[in-house]
């Protein structure tokens, strides 16, 4: 069966494939990267899913396994996740193996399923070693799961460049062929592709201009004339323009939250006075990133129906902000949209006649009336002048006013969208601003594209990289209370959901409220606008992230200096409705507080330990290992073993001998825990719990973190005493690897994956002074010999740093060889302490 021949087999209706799609499936089977640059509505998502669902239909080992399909925006990966997921369920998959990680939907938090949807912060923050689901102990587990992926890219060019778009291309550039990678592009120049094409080893670039047959096909470009019509206005956007010439469906795009309630509230006013019938009995919907998720996610089911390629005698109003610039399958007869960079404005107008066959118009507004605009060409002549200036020039916010005014001049040159204008668009407005766009992020330390802070990212692996490699959105969590719900919120303060907002705004709605321009009075001295939460105490050690161990109190807020991540905002002074969302302009809103999220049973990570043998546990992590990366069928790893041979420079290692690599990994990671000051602790604690215990060497005993009893007989034992256990195994496997591997690469990873298989902390390279019994040496005898592991280890030694851990910045391969191998280490070791049982039988 051949890549079309799948396609028909995939779709019900028999879909034939355009010709770019299959030319996007050969480069990448045969092991080419892509860069796809196509319009909106022409299929880009299946061009990238369907390689990857081919390669797993003729079990490929030479394409990867799991697929990580990112975008820049949440709601456009619940979108496009949601689609995919109902094609694939029809067509058999299992339905677990499918999975969204964005934050919203933490449905796969350690990145191990086949196929995710993901926002661009989970997937890069996981490699960058600080998951935003996960806590900082946790924080090397998921870099490795892209190592060895087929990673897609959509919307690209939604990226900050020098923030996530940088850190991207900088990814990438680390990972070389230890990945397969689709890169997916609407409005991309021509130059910044090829730029990025020469940055990035072994791409190629596919346009629909190589296809002229598919712009006859593709059903969303029809027709190829006068398809999309647009008229350019010298005016703001007003209510009376978008009732004169409601038809069916009307989407309207203000580039700001403030501007689109206000223009849904002048448009619900007018329903009341107008006699324009269609418009009278038309269906207002306002959508925008302000809104509580359970609301958010009902507008966008609506959408669908109301807006939806099969939605039928539709009689509907649309206002949203960006949030459905890409993404969202809808489509509209009539458009109205502020001014937006032409890369925005393209997305924008996807969403206009997109289906096969329609028609649409684009009006397309100023941000500023006429007078407005001579106004701020005039020198200010007073302060006054000054702050009404910088109010109008704020006005283009949040875009940069350059470009929008570039955007608005170009187009006024056309009456439509047809053919290749849209390309001419981007490359007369945005070609020179992309040109030097990849030199820009090739600057700076470790050969630019963000490279350093990546480096330092897997060294200090703390969340606050963020701003600095992702998004530096300065994003505040607002949640609103009335003031008899104070006791409520101390007791449970994650109980309410949140909505995020850009902290400036915030700071500025607030500030207006306190000099009194709010709705309702507000005196700074007897009344309260907002609360932060504080951490009141901090009990106990062995339960950090046990969030019932951590009292907190509400502090007044008296002070927009210092806004923290979360706020408890006064609902007396702030609104919010289902149909605007949150705001502060609209008293008939107010007074309504945050619902209360959905309760879920957190997983608790201090449970009672069960207790194993130090056998036992070992074989049940090389079980974890056999059942969830090697399986019965299909090997999870075989396209990264067969690329890491290259990407270390041993052509020669084969499957079995990074299984092999694996295995002794697994078996040496724990060899410190033979040492007799580790584990006469252990057995003691064991024998004073139970008395009827046989001594064993153990892996771990029966412990219970909240039992007082237990707590009790682990410092009667010197539990907490026992030294750290991890250096002594990392010693050890270098021993081994000494003798088998000459491979610095293997030996600084290997090694290094045991020494922070417990804790990602790069800075420690030691182990302790250790001594091993022959008794418990016989354990691992016994282990090694069913490993056919010839060979002696260490049984003492005293306290030393460990080779090969001051590592090179140069030379990134050294981490990620490590990311790798940690990521199955502690996967593993996580499954078989959680449940040894269920992959080791000793019987």
């Amino acid at each position: 069966m051949n890549i079309e021949e799948y396609y028909k087999k995939t779709f019900s209706d028999g879909i034939v494939p355009y010709s770019y799609q299959l030319a996007v499936a050969k480069k990448l089977l045969e092991g080419k990267n892509v860069i796809l640059q196509v319009p909106t509505g022409a299929g880009k998502t299946w061009a990238s899913i369907m390689p990857f669902l081919y390669a797993r239909e003729l079990e490929l080992d030479s394409f990867p396994e799991k697929m990580i399909y990112s975008l820049p925006l949440r709601t456009l990966a619940n979108s496009i996740y949601e689609d995919v997921f109902d094609i694939l369920k029809k067509n058999g998959y299992d339905e677990d193996e499918i999975k969204r990680q964005t934050g919203e939907y933490s449905d796969d938090p350690y990145f191990e399923k086949d196929i995710i949807f993901s926002t661009i912060d989970q997937t890069l923050s996981n490699f960058l070693c600080f998951p935003l689901p996960l806590s900082p102990r946790q924080a090397n587990i998921n870099a490795g799961a892209l190592v060895g992926s087929y990673l897609v890219f959509d919307e690209f060019h939604l990226l900050d460049s020098g923030l996530s778009m940088a850190t991207t291309i900088g990814t990438l550039k680390m990972l070389g062929n230890l990945c397969r990678c689709c890169i997916m592009t609407a409005t991309l120049s021509e130059d910044f592709m090829y730029s990025l094409k020469s940055t990035l080893d072994n791409y190629e670039i596919i346009t629909l201009d190589d296809f002229e047959v598919d712009k006859s096909r593709i059903r969303s470009l029809l027709p190829t004339e006068n398809k999309k019509t647009v008229c350019v206005l010298d005016k703001t956007l007003n209510p009376e323009n978008v009732i004169e010439n409601h038809k069916d469906k009307t989407i309207i795009i203000c580039n700001r939250v403030e501007n689109a309630q206000k223009i849904y509230y002048e448009l619900i006013d007018q329903k009341e006075i107008t006699d324009n019938l269609k418009f009278k009995n038309a269906e207002i919907i306002c959508l925008h990133s302000r809104f509580f998720d359970s609301d958010r996610k009902a507008k966008e089911n609506k959408l669908k129906t109301l807006f939806g390629k099969n939605a039928t005698d539709t009689n509907a109003i649309l206002i949203a902000t960006q949030v459905i610039e890409a993404g969202m399958d809808i489509s509209c007869s009539v458009m109205h949209t502020e001014i937006s960079p032409i890369s925005s404005f393209l997305q924008r107008v996807g969403r206009n006649a997109r289906f096969a066959d329609e028609i649409g118009k684009v009006f397309i507004y100023s941000l500023l009336e006429v007078e407005e605009k001579e106004r701020i060409k005039l020198e200010p002549e007073s302060k006054e002048d000054k702050t009404e200036i910088t109010k109008l020039n704020n006005k283009y916010l949040p875009y940069d006013k350059d470009l929008c005014e570039k955007t608005f001049s170009e187009l006024k040159k056309y009456q439509t969208l047809d053919g290749n204008i849209p390309k001419k668009l981007i490359e007369v407005i945005l070609g020179e601003t992309e040109k030097d766009l990849i030199k820009n992020m090739s600057a700076g330390q470790g050969g630019g594209f963000n490279q350093d802070k990546i480096k330092q990212s897997w060294k200090d692996c703390k969340k606050n990289n963020y701003r600095h490699t992702i998004r530096d959105i300065q994003s505040v969590e607002v949640i609103l209370i009335h003031e008899n719900q104070k006791n409520e919120v101390v007791k449970y303060p994650f109980r309410f959901q949140s909505i995020g907002m850009y902290k400036w705004s915030l700071v500025s709605w607030l500030n207006k409220i306190m000099k009194g321009e709010g709705v309702r009075n507000y005196d700074i001295e007897s009344n309260t606008l907002a609360w932060t939460l504080e951490e009141n105490t901090f009990l106990g050690e062995m339960n950090f992230e046990n969030d019932e161990d951590v009292k907190f109190t509400l502090q007044k807020l008296t002070t927009l200096d210092k806004i923290p991540n979360r706020l408890f905002v006064n609902s007396y002074y702030l609104g919010y409705d289902e149909g605007i969302g949150l705001n502060w302009q609209y008293e008939s809103t107010f007074d309504n507080s945050s619902p209360r999220s959905v309760y879920k049973e957190k997983k608790d990570d201090f449970k009672p330990l069960e207790k194993d043998t130090f056998y036992q546990h070992n074989m049940g992590l090389i079980g974890a290992f056999e059942q969830e990366f090697l399986g019965d069928k299909r090997n999870k790893l075989d396209f990264v073993f067969k690329q890491l041979a290259d990407y270390i420079d041993m052509s020669e290692l084969e499957k079995d001998n990074f299984i092999e690599l694996i295995k002794w990994m697994i078996v040496l990671h724990d060899y410190g825990k033979l040492n007799e000051k580790w584990q006469v602790p252990m057995q003691k604690y064991q024998a004073l719990k139970d008395p009827n215990w046989k001594l064993e060497v153990l892996g771990h005993s029966d412990f219970d973190s909240k039992d007082e009893n237990d707590l009790a007989l682990a410092k009667q034992a010197g539990l907490n005493q026992r030294p750290p256990h991890a250096g002594v195994g990392a010693y050890a496997i270098q021993e081994v690897l000494d003798e088998y591997y000459d491979n610095a690469y293997l030996k600084s990873g290997i090694s290094m994956a045991i020494a922070k298989h417990h804790s990602p902390d790069l800075s420690k390279a030691e182990y302790p002074t250790f001594k091993i019994s022959e008794s418990n040496y016989n354990v691992i005898r016994k282990l090694l010999a069913q490993f056919e592991l010839d060979f002696d280890l260490e049984k003492n030694d005293t306290e030393g740093r460990l080779e090969g851990f001051i590592l090179d910045d140069s030379d990134f391969k050294q981490y990620v060889i490590y990311l790798f191998f940690v990521r199955i280490l502690r996967l593993c070791d996580q499954k078989a302490t959680d449940n040894f049982k269920k992959y080791f039988n000793e019987n």
